[in-house]
């Protein structure tokens, strides 16, 4: 009985874990998301930037701030997209998690089932015995 309220506590264990990862993972998703959006938008900024570069122009120093404005954009853009990277890295990280929180929890289910199974064996051996032993009884009483 101990060993399978021993297995029944890990599997308690494992379930706050898995639970724990499907938190974190629906939380990257999250990131994902947002970073996709925020890409999105900066690379749309920019290109709408690109596209009106040099018109209305009267001056080089104009020029020079509609590049430095351009440059800025496309910096900014360039930074999103490694922030999405990050957050599709820990995504996926986060989903291994996952996967292995399940394992683990999986693996905790079989190993409580077994140990049932094998207290349930012991029991019917123990009942088995005493039918065996009471039959004894009974057959030496009559001799």
């Amino acid at each position: 009985m101990q060993r399978i309220r021993r297995a029944e506590r890990l599997l308690e264990l494992a379930e706050r874990g898995l639970k724990t990862a499907q938190t974190a993972a629906a939380a990257a998703e999250q990131l994902v998301d947002n970073a996709r959006a925020t890409v999105e938008a900066h690379e749309r900024e920019w290109e709408l930037a690109a596209q009106t570069f040099g018109t209305g122009v009267a001056t080089a120093t104009d020029l020079q701030n509609q590049a430095l404005r351009l440059q800025t954009l496309r910096v900014h853009a360039d930074a999103a997209a490694r922030n999405l990277a990050v957050a599709l890295d820990g995504q996926r990280k986060a989903q291994a998690s996952v996967l292995d929180a399940s394992r683990k929890k999986r693996t905790m289910e079989l190993w409580r089932d077994r140990i049932r199974e094998a207290n349930q064996e012991e029991q019917r051996t123990q009942e088995q015995r005493g039918f065996d032993e009471l039959a004894a009884r009974v057959v030496r009483a009559r001799s």
